[in-house]
């Protein structure tokens, strides 16, 4: 049996829709409390939108039928939607957390490299094992926890990432793009498994009607090449710019000290 995926298939679950309103309502907070500048609103509702899409839309509604829109709810709520959000947040939040040490101490704790790696690969690798995964389609609370999970370990890790004061995050620029790489060679090999495996990971969509005529490992390899290429841009995009801020940087470096040495000789 075929399904039909229109536009207008929207899924209004009330515990996707209160954690939105909850996040508008904290980041209307900050908004009240602290100076933001209108590229950083910018990034926040852009950010926003993206949840609204991942949680909301025809790809919500649609990934129990398809492997591949699960798969592009997945790199919303861990790619695309935690950096954009982050972006948005101004630095004087920062400041009023070291005020309140309990959370100050939890924040030096969570947003550092090593923390933030592991827990970022953890949790994508520990959601996509085939028992975890299941339980997500059987289970709404634990697809609920698992997009949850998603979004907060994503916040942790591009946290790291973007953050523009490498002191707060314990990563100087090399770490950063360490961290990329790593993550990009962690997403790469998940990628590539799913796309070249010749049985069906996730039981569940052998027994639901296909979306597109796909068939469930057909499904299954097409997610799993967007994982691995489309993912792979989502990590390869940060870490040029990062590469090309650290040579801009070393370029600037080398051009004082020959400043220097010229001002020295004369």
């Amino acid at each position: 049996m075929v399904v039909t995926l229109r536009l207008t298939d929207w899924d209004w679950n009330p515990t996707s829709v209160a954690g939105l309103w909850l996040t508008a309502a904290a980041y209307l907070w900050v908004l009240h409390r602290f100076r933001v500048g209108r590229r950083q609103q910018l990034y926040f509702w852009a950010g926003f939108s993206t949840l609204v899409v991942a949680l909301l839309s025809p790809v919500h509604t649609g990934a129990p039928y398809s492997f591949t829109l699960h798969m592009v709810q997945h790199m919303l709520l861990m790619m695309v939607a935690p950096p954009l959000l982050v972006l948005g947040v101004p630095s004087g939040v920062v400041g009023w957390l070291h005020r309140r040490p309990s959370l100050w101490h939890a924040y030096r704790a969570l947003w550092s490299p090593v923390p933030a790696f592991v827990l970022y690969n953890g949790v994508l690798l520990l959601w996509h094992s085939p028992a975890a995964y299941i339980a997500t389609l059987e289970a709404p609370w634990i697809h609920a926890a698992e997009h949850a999970s998603f979004v907060a370990v994503g916040l942790v890790f591009w946290g790291v990432i973007v953050s523009p004061a490498p002191t707060l995050v314990q990563a100087d620029l090399g770490v950063r793009i360490t961290m990329l790489f790593g993550t990009e060679v962690v997403n790469f090999l998940l990628g590539l498994a799913l796309a070249f495996s010749d049985r069906v990971f996730y039981w569940p969509y052998t027994v639901v009607p296909h979306l597109w005529g796909l068939s469930a490992l057909q499904d299954q390899k097409l997610g799993g090449s967007l994982m691995w290429v489309m993912g792979q841009m989502m990590y390869v995009i940060p870490l040029l710019i990062l590469i090309a801020w650290f040579l801009g940087r070393e370029e600037r470096v080398q051009q004082r000290r020959e400043a220097q040495a010229a001002h020295g000789r004369n």
